[in-house]
């Protein structure tokens, strides 16, 4: 059996596999619309966000055809989307440019719940049904006031649709023995709006052992009780297995691609969420009262080694929120609280840990929309303890703070600055080796101080945005593969990110959109002074064109490039980079009056590459190849 990168892979075995769970698609040239800052449903002009913001809607995502929400991100600027299965079945989203540790920092929320994981099982993209979400929100940096901890790179906040009365069928087939369906039925009992929902998807996979299955259920209900006091409810059960195939050498991928030398092992993950809350507005003050609680207990097999995880995770998010003017200007303040209690086991020891923050924030415009400044203040906490043959324990606490300003110059004009202080947590697994079995509670928080402009210019039906944002981070949490521990990097680095994004609808038939991203991530000080973060390309491009032939039939192309990087734990830039690849994609949709169905290509040209890649120091370099050409088709009906 091969594995010339155990010594990486046990390490990271929750971060790759314990999540049992295309053409991008972009931003449209009116998206603008809203965003919803402050993890309301109620939301603000996007035009008073002191950082540039993408937003989804749900015309984009139905139009897209993707399979989850990772393969609606892949095509967005200023993010990479890496994947170790092959099919994307197992996506990693690196926000901002931190390479490995790209998914532990950006925070993603769903109507304002946090969905990151306490330990380095990321977020399970394939929980969340598209069939739920009404647009996504994707705010490059900022938000470290209101989100906390992890929220370096960004912010990804998920707004879901508003039960409403209808059904809703939808099935797909594709290559690799694939196979999806999907059903939803709501009802509205007066002033209760109640929404079922259940999806299942199977695969054999791209590669031997690369199979996977899931299975997802879900309610929602909201309740008017009076015009100011609302009530909603929300859960889901997730069951999913896939196998995992495993890496391949250089060598290994020239005989076949898909062969696997790990068949016999795979991962598999039970997970449950209830949430609920209340809100209640009277006048200018408004009141909101959420919790809940979560379940998720994961299996996996690698390489004869038995790894199992039980988090029980509970939460409450009270907030207060006042509106107050002064002639001309606005003011929008916020106080809330996030508390979370989370137990359990992983691996071979137990641990309970406590995170609580308290945060106000402050929002002032002028009813016209021409300027707006924004601030807020976190105190952030965390307290975590194990219990491994002796007990230990680690207590953390870290402000954080940011502001910024929107102001158009002109009315086609807009310019935005901001500056702020983050913090990451070290997690769970980022305290545990799994090598020595060991506790290690010196792992101290990552801080970071960022500065970031960009400058907006609107016309008619096109705009074009140029930004740039810098993060330069002290005590950077990462894996340092010489000595098998996560730990925090003593030198200092930097990520420096520019971004150019444009979109043009010139008719029905011409709707484009583009976008570069450059970015430059590097150790500054330190043993690895001057060398590149792995894992973060320093160019990604990509090039939409959407067209309406009727009002029935549309087709999209996209082309989209992800540069050369660094291998992962190649800390000092000595192995060869990971080759660069282009993937075009299509999708042609048409719709006969409640139906609609649909062709997707990805990969039309075949390209053969991989999105991931481990140094090694022991049999050479190591990959996860990626699938060739893969077609879809479906349909759905809603009534």
């Amino acid at each position: 059996m091969n594995h010339p990168h155990r010594k990486y892979a046990v390490r990271g075995l929750f971060a790759l596999c314990l999540l049992a769970a295309s053409p991008p698609v972009h931003a449209g040239a009116d998206n603008l619309g809203t965003i919803d800052v402050t993890s309301e449903r109620q939301s603000s002009p996007t035009a008073a966000s002191p950082v540039p913001v993408t937003v989804i809607d749900r015309q984009q995502i139905e139009t897209s055809h993707a399979r989850n929400v990772a393969e609606l991100l892949q095509g967005q600027a200023d993010i990479v989307v890496r994947d170790t299965s092959g099919i994307g079945v197992k996506p990693q989203v690196d926000l901002g440019g931190f390479g490995e540790t790209g998914a532990y920092n950006s925070v993603v929320l769903i109507d304002g719940r946090r969905v990151n994981s306490p330990d380095l099982s990321g977020v399970d993209w394939n929980q969340i049904p598209l069939d739920q979400i009404e647009r996504i929100e994707i705010l490059h940096g900022g938000g470290a006031s209101l989100y906390g901890s992890g929220a370096v790179g960004g912010v990804i906040n998920i707004i879901t649709r508003i039960p409403h009365p209808g059904g809703h069928v939808a099935a797909r087939v594709g290559s690799f023995g694939s196979k999806g369906a999907q059903a939803s039925l709501g009802m509205d009992a007066g002033r209760t709006s109640i929404e079922a929902n259940v999806s299942t998807f199977q695969t054999l996979g791209y590669r031997d052992n690369g199979g996977y299955n899931r299975v997802d259920e879900g309610l929602r209900a909201e309740s008017d009780l009076s015009p100011n006091l609302n009530l909603h409810l929300s859960g889901n059960y997730h069951h999913g297995r896939m196998g995992l195939p495993g890496s391949l050498t250089a060598a290994q991928m020239a005989q076949s691609r898909t062969q696997t030398f790990s068949p016999n092992d795979y991962a598999r993950t039970n997970d449950g969420y209830v949430d609920a809350g209340i809100g209640w507005q009277h006048g200018r003050f408004g009141l909101d009262l959420d919790g809940g609680y979560r379940r998720r207990q994961s299996h996996a097999m690698y390489s004869g080694y038995r790894m199992d995880s039980l988090i029980n995770t509970a939460s409450l998010r009270p907030k207060l929120s006042y509106d107050s003017a002064w002639g001309k200007v606005r003011a929008h303040w916020l106080a809330g609280a996030d508390i979370q209690s989370s137990t359990g086991a992983l691996s071979s020891f137990s641990f309970r840990q406590e995170r609580q923050g308290i945060y106000g924030h402050v929002n002032l415009g002028n009813a016209g929309g021409r300027w707006n400044l924004s601030g807020g203040i976190r105190s952030a906490q965390l307290q975590t303890s194990f219990t491994h043959t002796v007990a230990s324990s680690a207590t953390n606490q870290v402000p954080a703070w940011d502001a910024g300003i929107s102001y158009a110059l002109t009315d086609r004009l807009r310019v935005r600055l901001n500056m702020e202080k983050s913090v990451r947590f070290p997690l769970l697994d980022e305290r545990y080796n799994y090598l020595t079995n060991t506790v290690n509670v010196s792992v101290k928080p990552q801080i970071g101080r960022h500065v970031g402009a960009s400058l907006r210019y609107s016309l008619g039906h096109a705009w074009i945005e140029a930004s740039f944002r810098r993060a330069e981070l002290t005590n950077e949490i990462y894996y340092d593969p010489a000595a098998f521990v996560d730990e925090n990097y003593t030198g200092g680095t930097r990520h420096d990110v520019w971004m150019l994004v444009g979109h043009w609808k010139a008719s029905r038939l011409m709707h484009w959109s583009a976008s570069y991203t450059y970015t430059a991530a590097r150790f500054l000080n330190g043993a690895y002074a001057g060398h590149w973060i792995p894992a973060v390309p320093q160019h990604r491009a990509d090039l939409g064109w959407n067209a309406a032939w009727t009002d029935r039939f549309g087709t999209t192309l996209n082309l989209r490039y992800i540069g050369k990087s660094y291998a992962i734990s190649d800390q000092a830039n000595t192995h060869p980079q990971l080759a660069g690849y282009a993937l075009l994609g299509a999708v042609v949709r048409y719709r006969w009056q409640h139906m609609h169905m649909f062709t997707r290509v990805d990969n039309l040209t075949n390209r053969k590459y991989s999105s991931y890649a481990v140094a090694s120091g022991s049999g050479g370099d190591v990959y996860y190849p990626a699938a060739g050409i893969a077609v879809s088709a479906g349909a759905d009906y809603r009534f």
